[in-house]
């Protein structure tokens, strides 16, 4: 009986000590890393490497109005300073192209770039004579608001032509601005040849500049001439082909702005002749041209 009581006894405890490992859920302590033992973390999966998103380009707009006009020496039916500087402002121009100007000359003793520049308010100009008339000088010139990076004259050969040319070049942080006033006679000669030599030289000079270039003059002659023809194969035109001389009853597109196509291109967003500000018959042979233009410009780039 004792046997028996034992072993009851014994089937009882372990029921109990099954009970309480089941209980536990039977896990295996880990072993404790001072005991020497070494202790090995399961595995878990890598994480994938996710690539950082590139920043986007960023760019920057920059909306200029530009004019081209052949003023005539300012003086067609009296001085015209005074008209000239207030069509100007009135367009909001940034930039100013001016051919037939005078300068210390027995026609005009000032110079007349200067005093245009007084008169509107302290802008910057360059004159760049094409040859010596009456005692002092006769050319194009160029007018902006901003500072100057750069200015100098390019004299154009005068070649077949009937007079040496010039070119009034001045240059800003926002574009190179170029002011000319080709030769006249037959279509295609000499104001061709002088087209070719332009040409020539800016490609050499500003053939993929970081700004945009604009020539603007006047250019003594239609589209589809010779001398337009060359023009276009180097330039685009901003100017829409307005007849412009003369300036009463215009017959001719003779004025233009272009661009360079080896520069970074601007966009057209206006090139309409403003009315009633002045009397274009009244302030000189041509009429203006006028173009407003968005250079988009590329700030930040993607590495």
């Amino acid at each position: 009986m004792e046997i028996i009581t034992d072993m009851r006894y014994l089937l009882h405890l372990f029921t109990i000590i099954l009970m309480v490992a089941s209980a536990s859920g039977c896990q295996t302590p880990k072993p404790d890393p001072e005991d020497g033992k070494e202790v090995v973390e399961p595995d878990t999966p890598d994480t994938p490497d996710v690539p950082d998103t590139p920043p986007e380009d960023t760019y920057e707009e920059t909306f200029l109005t530009l004019i081209s006009y052949n003023v005539a020496n300012m003086g067609h039916g009296g001085d015209r300073l005074g008209d000239i500087a207030r069509f100007i402002q009135e367009t909001g121009a940034d930039f100013v192209g001016l051919n037939e100007v005078d300068s210390c000359n027995q026609r005009h003793s000032n110079n007349q770039m200067k005093d245009l520049a007084e008169q509107l308010g302290g802008w910057n100009q360059h004159f760049a004579s094409a040859f010596k008339f009456a005692g002092g000088g006769y050319g194009n010139g160029a007018l902006c608001k901003k500072p100057l990076l750069d200015e100098y004259t390019l004299p154009i050969p005068q070649g077949s032509g009937h007079e040496p040319r010039s070119v009034a070049v001045i240059e800003t942080e926002d574009i190179v601005f170029c002011a000319t006033h080709l030769d006249f006679g037959p279509p295609g000669e000499p104001s061709y040849e002088q087209a070719v030599y332009l040409n020539q030289w800016f490609g050499e000079h500003y053939d993929g500049y970081e700004k945009p270039v604009i020539l603007c003059g006047d250019f003594n002659t239609d589209p589809g001439t010779a001398t337009i023809n060359e023009m276009d194969r180097y330039w685009t035109r901003l100017s829409a082909p307005v007849l412009s001389w003369p300036s009463n009853t215009p017959t001719m597109c003779l004025d233009y702005v272009f661009c360079y196509n080896g520069a970074p291109e601007v966009e057209v967003l206006d090139n309409t002749l403003p009315t009633g500000i002045i009397d274009y018959s009244e302030v000189s042979d041509h009429r203006p041209v006028v173009v407003k233009i968005k250079i988009r410009r590329k700030t930040s780039h993607n590495s």
